[in-house]
């Protein structure tokens, strides 16, 4: 990241998505950054609607919290369980700091299946959010970085997830989270 010369967050970490513009050499870090990034530098298809800047700039902070913020551990443990040995100590320990603890406790299992429900009860929230807007979009009919956000926790869950799991997260709110990812990719001519 130093080489490529990206910059920082806040905190002096360096984080992904990281994209090295080739046309003009720009780097830009943060995901709603390059979204910003791309729409100024190639605006003949934007994902932030015109006006829905300070919109957009808040939704992935409310998904998120309203989505799986109450699971978060259920989602990390998941994550923890699929990754190499050689970077689970980093995982950990970022983990650790991100949510303001000093040690690492997996969800137990008499714990996983409350978490689920909450899980399931916070998608439900966020599919209200879609059902409002009238569209197959969170946007209604446009297609925007929201739905991005969306299709990428997506992905993320149908990497952690066992085939059990994935069939009931791909059954709730008929199908809804499945159905935006392949939304998705037919919208940006991706396989995700």
């Amino acid at each position: 990241m130093k080489t490529l010369g990206a910059s920082t967050t806040e905190g002096g970490r360096y984080t992904l998505p990281v994209i090295k513009d080739p046309n003009t050499g720009s780097i830009v870090a943060e995901s709603l950054a390059i979204a910003e990034y791309l729409d100024k530098t190639y605006p003949e298809k934007p994902i932030i609607p015109r006006g829905a800047n300070a919109l957009i700039g808040l939704f992935e902070p409310a998904y998120c919290s309203v989505a799986y913020g109450k699971v978060v551990k259920l989602l990390l443990t998941k994550t923890l369980e699929i990754m190499n040995d050689s970077n689970r100590e980093y995982f950990i320990r970022t983990r650790l700091e991100l949510l303001g603890e000093t040690r690492w406790e997996t969800v137990s299992e008499e714990n996983v299946q409350q978490q689920w429900e909450e899980f399931k009860q916070g998608l439900d929230e966020i599919d209200k959010w879609y059902q409002k807007s009238g569209g197959k979009w969170i946007m209604g009919d446009t297609f925007s970085f929201a739905d991005m956000v969306v299709a990428c926790r997506t992905m993320w869950w149908n990497k952690i997830f066992d085939e059990e799991q994935l069939r009931e997260l791909h059954s709730w709110n008929g199908g809804r989270w499945a159905r935006v990812l392949a939304d998705v990719n037919a919208e940006c001519g991706t396989d995700l």
